[in-house]
């Protein structure tokens, strides 16, 4: 069993690596507070049992003067801690691409790595710098974590969020993150390395702030789902959702009801059409139209029914009998006439998939009687 410490633990990323590593069965994450470090005997257990620590407590907001002490003494704290516990546990520091940069906590971080770098030196042991680009994800705080945390949580709460520097970032998800630390962790690097964390996307802030924005528009009026073009917009679009209050999850649907039974439309997708379901009583039948582009699948998911297609133009009339006891779905092609009929004694429950939106303006819904 590998004992992994993670200074930073109900931090953004490390919570995050926490759940990561938690699925190893091999590996056993230890219990650490942030008042470890004003409590040095709880500090010095805690890196005594530790086979690997993973650094990544920090300071990245507060006094210019007050970010560069702190990230230089947190550092300093841990490997004075190692050496009174009697352990050189295999180390990997989380430090920034803002080690490049003229600023405070660059320079603090710079520091650390020095630090560290110097006691793996003197003490033969093993440790890592990951130089980590921004990072994006769930559970990030807004104001503080990163840009995209702050615009999520505007977006979805009806504030306007405002660019101050419309740049190019270089962005990593935070999934993608923790699975490269994992990767390291196992690699078990010997003496000293830098090993630069490769960000997955370069984008504008501004380009970031388009897409939720639109995620927010389509989401707030159909509950759209969006057309994702790239893992990117697939991790930005499930990290958008978590902001959301709780109780934007649900969406009530419109109810279509008649003497046949109801009618509704479910999720509306940017690229690839809609879901919608029926209910329908027993002995009636629905349909009885064609379709020149719209292509139409159906599926029985409870109940039994009667599924007719006609060829427009000819009298062959295919017919197909399902059950939700044995689910399968039916093409609809184009040109074929078709309906649906409850042959049972309850109720029949439809799925549709229909690859475009319903345009009450342009339906490309033709009548036309299956059996002539």
């Amino acid at each position: 069993m590998m004992k992994i410490g993670i200074t930073g633990l109900a931090g953004f990323v490390g919570s995050h690596l926490r759940d990561r590593l938690s699925r190893e069965k091999d590996i056993e994450v230890l219990p650490f507070e942030d008042s470890f470090y004003d409590n040095p005997q709880q500090f010095i257990d805690f890196a005594g049992q530790a086979d690997v620590i993973v650094h990544l407590a920090g300071v990245n907001r507060d006094e210019p003067e007050v970010i560069y002490n702190k990230n230089i003494e947190l550092m300093q704290k841990l490997l004075d801690f190692c050496d009174q516990a009697g352990n050189k546990p295999f180390i990997l520091f989380s430090s920034s691409t803002q080690i490049e940069r003229d600023n405070e906590y660059g320079r603090g971080k710079k520091r650390a790595m020095e630090l560290l770098e110097q006691w793996v030196g003197d003490n033969d042991a093993a440790a890592v710098s990951m130089v980590v680009p921004n990072v994006f994800g769930d559970n990030g705080r807004p104001f503080y974590n990163s840009v995209v945390a702050t615009f999520c949580y505007q977006v979805t709460h009806g504030e306007e969020p405002t660019i101050q520097n419309d740049g190019q970032m270089t962005m990593i998800y935070i999934n993608d993150l923790v699975e490269d630390i994992f990767s390291l962790i196992k690699q078990q690097k010997k003496g000293y390395a830098i090993e630069y964390i490769q960000p997955r996307v370069e984008i504008k802030v501004s380009e970031v702030l388009a897409l939720l924005q639109k995620f927010q528009a389509g989401y707030a009026k159909e509950g759209m789902v969006p057309a994702v073009n790239n893992d990117f917009e697939r991790d930005l679009y499930n990290c958008f959702i978590t902001y959301m209050d709780a109780a934007d999850w649900q969406r009530n649907l419109k109810l279509n009801s008649d003497d046949r039974g109801c009618f509704i439309e479910v999720f509306k997708l940017e690229k690839g059409g809609q879901v919608s379901f029926s209910t329908t009583k027993p002995g009636i039948t629905r349909g009885n139209h064609y379709h020149v582009r719209k292509n139409e699948k159906f599926c029985v998911i409870s109940g039994d029914a009667s599924i007719k297609l006609r060829r427009i133009g000819t009298d062959k009339v295919i017919e197909y009998k399902v059950s939700g006891s044995q689910p399968a779905w039916v093409e609809m092609p184009i040109y074929y006439t078709h309906n649906i009929t409850n042959i049972g004694n309850t109720e029949l429950v439809t799925l549709f998939w229909i690859n475009e939106h319903f345009n009450p303006d342009d339906p490309d819904t033709f009548f036309e009687p299956v059996e002539i």
